[in-house]
This record gives C-alpha cells, sequence and structure tokens, in this order.
C-alpha cells in the first residue's frame, strides 16, 4: 500500500501539471523556486552520468540527441524502444533508516534531507530513437519532483514542485573526410519541446498521501513550449582522438499560458483565448568543449573524455577561481570489455562519479551512482544520486 501511495504521489505532481497558477508568482524571474526552470532540457543517462557527465568529444549513439548532434555523422544503426530510467536523489537519506528503497519512509528521509536552495528527489524518463544514415529521430518524456528550500524552512518544511518535459527531437549529422584519416563530423537538432510545472506544494505531503487525490484537484499549472536548436562539430584524428563543440539550446525561449483551474486548461489546451494569462522566459544556452580518445579492440575498448561546460560564461568571469574552473570542467573514462561489459567513472564538477552497464545485444541495463551539483560554485550544494536505465533496441 505504501508504494502504491509512492506511485501515486510521484503520478500527483506530474499530473497536476494539468491544473493552474497565478503568473506573477511562478515565472523563474519573479520566484527563485523556479530558477531551475531555465536550465535547458537534457536528459542525461547513466552512461553520461556515470563517466562525469562528459562526452561532447565521444558521444555514444544513445546520447546523441542531447549531447553531440554531431555524432549522427557516423551513420551507423541505433533503435530503442524504449528505453526507460529512474533517478533517485539524497539516497544516503534514503536508506540511512534502512528499508525498502522505494518505500513512502523512504521517501520521507529524502524529504527531509532539504537544504537550501533547489534541488531534486527523483526523477522518471522514457524514450523512442532511432538513427540511420545520418539522421535521427527522438521521443522524450520526463517527470521531475523538485524541491526548494530557503529562509530556514528546509526539510519537510520546504517547497516541491512537479515538472512534466517532452520533446520530439529531429537532426542531421554529416561527415567531412580529409586526407590523413582527419574527418570533420558537423551536426544539428531541432526540437519541439513541451514545459509543464506546478505551483509550490509543501514538501510535507510525503508524509500524508491521503492528500494526494485534493492536491490534484487543487494545485495550478503552467504550460507552454520552446523550439530549441542544438549545433555541433567533432574533428576526429588519428589514434582515436577528437575534439568537440557543441553550442546548446539556442533560441530556448519558452511561450507560456497559465490557467485558472483543470476544468479550464481542458476547454482551451493551447491557451489561445485573450483571457488566458501568458508570459514567456528563456532558458539558458551554452557553449560546451570536450577533448576525447578512444581505441576499439575486441576484447577491451577504453574511452577518455574531458569537458569544459559553458565555456562562455567560464571566460567571462572577472574573478575566475580554481573552485571556478572546477565547477566547469567534467572528466570521464570508461573501458569496454569483451563488448558486453562496461566500466566507467569521472569527475563532475568536483564530485566523482562510478558507472556499470551490462549489453547483451538487445537488452542492455546501465547504473550509475553521483553527485551533481545544484548551486552555483562547485562543493556549493551537491547531491548524491543512483541512476538505473533499461534499454530495449539495438545499438552498435
Amino acid at each position: 500500500m505504501k508504494k502504491v501511495s509512492l506511485i501515486l504521489l510521484t503520478l500527483c505532481l506530474a499530473v497536476s501539471a494539468l491544473t493552474a497558477v497565478d503568473v506573477s508568482a511562478v515565472t523563474p524571474a519573479d520566484n527563485n523556486a523556479f530558477a531551475s526552470l531555465i536550465t535547458p532540457y537534457q536528459p542525461l543517462t547513466a552512461r553520461v552520468r556515470g563517466m562525469g557527465t562528459t562526452g561532447v568529444a565521444v558521444t555514444g549513439r544513445s546520447d546523441t540527441f542531447y549531447v553531440n548532434p554531431a555524432a549522427l555523422a557516423s551513420r551507423r544503426f541505433e533503435l530503442s524502444v524504449p528505453s526507460v530510467q529512474a533517478t533517485v536523489y539524497h539516497l544516503y537519506d534514503a536508506i540511512k533508516g534502512g528499508g525498502d528503497l522505494f518505500s513512502l519512509g523512504s521517501l520521507v528521509n529524502m524529504a527531509s534531507g532539504i537544504q537550501d536552495g533547489y534541488g531534486r528527489l527523483m526523477d522518471l524518463d522514457a524514450g523512442l530513437s532511432f538513427t540511420a544514415g545520418g539522421f535521427g529521430l527522438g521521443i522524450n518524456t520526463t517527470i521531475v519532483i523538485n524541491t526548494f528550500g530557503e529562509d530556514g524552512q528546509y526539510g519537510l518544511e520546504a517547497d516541491l514542485f512537479g515538472e512534466v518535459r517532452a520533446a520530439i527531437s529531429l537532426g542531421y549529422g554529416y561527415r567531412f573526410q580529409l586526407p590523413l584519416d582527419f574527418s570533420i563530423d558537423v551536426g544539428a537538432m531541432v526540437r519541439f519541446s513541451y514545459l509543464a510545472y506546478t505551483d509550490i506544494i509543501g514538501a510535507d505531503i510525503v508524509s500524508n498521501p491521503d492528500d494526494v487525490t485534493n492536491v490534484l484537484q487543487t494545485t495550478p499549472i503552467m504550460a507552454g513550449f520552446s523550439i530549441p536548436i542544438d549545433l555541433g562539430l567533432n574533428v576526429n584524428m588519428p589514434y582515436g582522438f577528437s575534439l568537440g563543440v557543441v553550442a546548446r539550446n539556442l533560441n530556448g525561449r519558452f511561450y507560456m499560458t497559465g490557467f485558472d483551474g483543470y476544468e479550464e486548461f481542458l476547454k482551451d489546451p493551447l491557451g489561445g483565448k485573450s483571457s488566458s494569462d501568458k508570459f514567456s522566459f528563456n532558458s539558458d544556452w551554452s557553449l560546451d568543449a570536450g577533448i576525447g580518445w578512444s581505441l576499439n579492440t575486441w576484447y577491451a575498448s577504453p574511452t577518455i573524455a574531458i569537458d569544459f561546460r559553458d565555456i562562455v560564461g567560464m571566460c567571462v568571469d572577472k574573478d575566475f577561481t580554481f573552485r571556478d574552473f572546477m565547477y566547469h570542467l567534467n572528466i570521464g573514462a570508461e573501458v569496454r570489455l569483451l563488448s558486453f561489459l562496461d566500466i566507467r567513472g569521472g569527475l563532475s564538477q568536483g564530485y566523482w562519479s562510478l558507472g556499470l552497464g551490462l549489453d547483451l545485444w538487445a537488452f542492455k541495463v546501465d547504473v550509475a551512482y553521483f553527485r551533481q551539483e545544484f548551486g552555483q560554485t562547485a562543493g556549493e550544494y551537491g547531491l548524491d544520486g543512483f541512476t538505473v536505465r533499461i534499454n530495449i533496441g539495438y545499438d552498435r
């Protein structure tokens, strides 16, 4: 029964993204609780997380859609039908009391660990993807339970809000072959990105599952869309070396509509009526760069990656320190053994990560344990998380 309540709570925070909201109170510019919404939609796989959130220069085909579209230029075939991934944050808080990780008691422990600033409790991802001949088509959706604490209101006194993201991505990559085993890959990805999020919900809801139905009926929402573009470039060199650059989330402005209630949303889901509250906000764009090396053999295939996040922001910071440098630096490595076992490790914004993958032809399982920085500087507010991803398909 407790597991059923936990599932209902997760769906509550997602589906209540179909109720309504006061525009002036829920825009990212006016309310810090929603500041995380300006972050571009990037559903990172367990492989990327296990490798320290790297991959700009060594993107796997299943990561093409949100890491670097230039990887489509390999023209190789990949089919995922589907992939499902779950991530739990505050993992230490969830298991410190013992018992079932997915019990209601563990969720209460997780919420009790909410600190200053914004973070997450969990997210669920599902997706379909297909790549062949340089083209790529992907469909992804993510449900997120976000947290926010401030002014001494932490733990169960903090705030939650649900977030639903969905995207349809279409991309193309092309390879320019050069002499001496050099080549240049270019790629572009355009997506229709949908966002819906609820108004603030008290974190104590996790200890009162009987309130779920009432929350579904009363929590307001904002919903809207953007059409962002990613542009990527890879320079492939002899002996497995590569350089990569990607401009991410260009044209990332969201056009949102507010609704007075669930019934109004059903009558006008596209927000076309003049009485509907409307606003817009920009989600961040970034210019990321990476260096990579990989070697393929039948018994062991190592990969090393070094990425620099948001290099424009890194360069314009006048008081740039070593701590700031670590905030922008990600390092990762992967070794594939006998074509079916992947061992991964990395360093992301100063936090280490570990990952494993098991590839049984059409069935693949990946896990990762990591820490993610939710603060503005390295070491400010890192949350531990555990990701499990199951993928059915073909990726060779």
